[in-house]
């Protein structure tokens, strides 16, 4: 049996519960996996943990909080309630004050004891969000210092609260402190701006993309990316209220040194959003900025694409996760630097916790493919209905970069493409720009949202175009990037 977009059922295999309690002290992690298929071999890892253990059940893990206080990500968990992680889910959960779990399913997990709570890697977040707190506290007071703007914290024209790069070399746990700063700081009140320049990870939207959006509700505990997925958006279906409406912008690239001129264009495109979003919001203006950055380390020349984030965003704090090279390098550059708004720029040093997994090339392809699926299909908790149409050749305008080219290699930013069975199940981004746009207008729009190619008949010249919504094509703008690759055929 099939089912458009989720492919074959596997045949159910008659499982036993595996229900364990656990008991956390202070500061303590659980850290698990939820493992892609019922295969499941036990981890360990570092002093800090106790020996792994694992359950293989149904289709995820189980988790209910029966005593005390637990977090993910800095989402509190709520007393009693089942929380169901998907497959391919590796994260932790972190109590302060001491839990338990009582935990089924299929995992691998242990859990991360510290003797005291100066040696949890998660102490020094806390303590960065603190001191965030009180910075945004005094933009709250008008206070701060403007030497561009007549009176340093009142109105729209005033200074941000902190503007927070976050960056640190390949799997090190940048998002997760994004994400747990984010999460912070939307539990104390405020609403601040999250962003990720990082076209691999697609914060908000799917892969290939930079975006940036207010965070002001509770994020998703059971979500894969933990309130960063595409679930949580309207641009593929109804969601809760009040929504996360991201700003997006499409590079079509996984890494950001195939196509720099085209990132740093985008980059300052969403850098101008977000000082136009600080203007028109004084909440959001006094809850200031968290940035995701790419992987970036000294020896690979990364040093230029994140000072050129930093100047587009006018960061004036940068926290560097593990890397001491990165640290001091990124110190020596910014040592004569002042933001926009004549502020030093502030370096904070964080050690990578233990607990940071390595993610290889199968499971960032198994999370890239759940995330246009959930896209155009929902997930467990939403089941979407996406539009199917049969379109001509001459009905549709799609534009791809020409191959070999940078931005601005003496070719066009973009030309049309030449419509044949090699497009067949990959994702077009719909920009917000007319088909009459020059081609540079339409490389640095917006995107709109999404369609997928489920097919291509040459012989007919047509198209039958996977959509979240109903409505004419032609009027839009698509662009066919060069990454992520079709890897899956969405209509089974």
């Amino acid at each position: 049996m099939s089912i458009p977009g989720l492919g074959q059922i596997a045949p159910q295999q008659p499982t036993t519960s595996t229900t364990r309690t656990i008991t956390l002290r202070p500061f303590w992690e659980w850290r698990f996996e939820v493992p892609r298929s019922s295969s499941a071999a036990t981890t360990t890892s570092a002093t800090t943990t106790a020996p792994g253990n694992v359950s293989v059940g149904g289709g995820g893990a189980t988790v209910r909080l029966t005593s005390g206080a637990a977090e993910r990500d800095g989402t509190e968990l709520a007393l009693n309630r089942v929380y169901t992680f998907p497959r391919n889910t590796q994260s932790k959960l972190l109590t302060y004050t001491g839990a338990t779990l009582e935990v089924a399913g299929a995992f691998v997990d242990h859990v991360a004891q510290y003797p005291a709570p100066e040696a949890s890697p998660q102490l020094p977040v806390l303590n960065l969000h603190f001191a965030l707190q009180e910075l945004r506290a005094g933009v709250g007071r008008g206070g701060g210092d403007n030497t561009n703007d007549n009176g340093g914290g009142g109105g729209g024209g005033g200074v941000p609260g902190p503007r927070v790069m976050i960056c640190g070399e390949r799997d090190s746990g940048k998002t997760t402190v994004a994400r747990t700063l984010a999460a912070l700081a939307t539990r104390a009140g405020g609403q601040p701006l999250v962003g990720s320049v990082d076209p691999r990870e697609g914060m908000l939207a799917l892969p290939g993309t930079i975006s940036a959006a207010v965070f002001g509700t509770v994020m998703d505990v059971e979500d894969p990316a933990a309130g960063f997925g595409v679930s949580g958006t309207p641009s593929s279906g109804p969601s809760a209220v009040p929504v996360k409406l991201p700003m997006v912008y499409y590079v079509g690239r996984e890494r950001v040194d195939e196509d720099v001129p085209l990132w740093r264009d985008l980059v300052g495109k969403l850098g101008s959003s977000a000082r136009a979003k600080f203007a028109a919001d004084e909440v959001v203006r006094e809850a200031g900025l968290l940035l995701d950055t790419p992987a970036a380390s000294v020896a690979k020349g990364d040093l230029d694409i994140l000072m050129h984030a930093a100047h587009e965003f006018a960061v004036n704090i940068v926290v560097v996760i593990g890397s001491v090279e990165l640290h001091a390098e990124l110190q020596r550059r910014f040592e004569n630097e002042r933001t926009l708004h004549g502020e030093v720029v502030t370096l904070i040093f964080l050690d990578k916790s233990d607990g940071v997994a390595e993610r290889d090339k199968d499971f960032m392809k198994f999370t890239r493919e759940a995330a246009i699926k959930e896209y155009f299909f929902g997930d467990a908790k939403r089941t979407l209905s996406p539009f199917t149409q049969s379109v001509g050749f001459d009905d549709v305008a799609v534009f791809r970069t020409p191959e070999g080219s940078g931005f601005y290699d003496n070719k066009p930013a973009l030309e049309r493409a030449d419509i044949s069975a090699e497009m067949s199940h990959w994702t077009l981004a719909v920009m917000n720009a007319s088909v009459n746009d020059p081609p540079e207008i339409i490389r640095q729009a917006p995107v709109m949202g999404f369609v997928a190619i489920a097919d291509v008949d040459e012989d007919r010249r047509r198209l039958k175009v996977l959509s979240p919504v109903s409505g004419r094509l032609g009027n839009r703008p698509m662009v066919w990037g060069r990454w992520p690759e079709p890897y899956i055929n969405l209509l089974g």
